[in-house]
């Protein structure tokens, strides 16, 4: 999943910088200020980037929050990552590029927690992207967490499932199982959290 994320992300980026490009051009300075100023008005060439984000946020079931709101630190806090890897921790990074969401921890040693969340639509469409991570790279599953999860080693940590939400939690510090177990403790607080 690690793939589609980085797929959204590339996606949105390229469609600012098409935005971006369609505005300049000319010599002149003068023509290329107003045609970025009518589509701005329109809600034409200035929006389609943000319209890729938007129907997450627009076509959400009333009642459930947009994927934007997610506050990916607040589902594993600080306190619980410094109790996690036995060390303080800086001030969290955060990196929130809607539809995902994320968060990491770091010692002064470079052991790490870190969180994600990437949110779908809806549940079926959140279901057949877990499926199909499963299904292209042969992961096996974990059960009594969440909806459905499943082991992403070596490359990530767990991957959790829990209606259109997908929570990934990787530990760095000891490596093997034991930041395995560290990571599915993290998990099991952090889909609590989930709404």
């Amino acid at each position: 999943m690690r793939v589609v994320r980085l797929t959204v992300g590339v996606l949105a980026l390229s469609m600012l910088l098409f935005g971006l490009a369609a505005c300049g051009g000319d010599d002149e300075s003068e023509e290329p200020a107003e045609a970025t100023q009518a589509p701005a008005a329109e809600g034409v060439a200035t929006e389609e980037p943000d319209t890729v984000a938007e129907p997450q946020a627009t076509d959400v079931p009333e009642g459930e929050e947009a994927s934007s709101s997610i506050d990916a630190c607040a589902l594993v806090i600080k306190e619980e990552a410094e109790a996690a890897l036995g060390a303080s921790v800086s001030e969290p990074t955060r990196e929130d590029t809607p539809p995902i969401a994320a968060c990491s921890y770091e010692t002064a040693d470079f052991d790490s927690v870190s969180v994600s969340v990437l949110t779908y639509d809806d549940s079926d469409q959140a279901e057949e992207g877990f499926q199909m991570a499963i299904d292209i790279n042969d992961y096996p599953e974990v059960p009594g967490i969440g909806d459905r999860a499943y082991d992403a080693r070596p490359g990530f940590g767990l991957t959790v499932l829990k209606g259109r939400y997908e929570l990934e939690v990787d530990v760095s510090l000891e490596g093997g199982d034991a930041d395995f177990e560290t990571a599915k403790n993290l998990a099991a607080t952090a889909v609590g959290r989930l709404p």
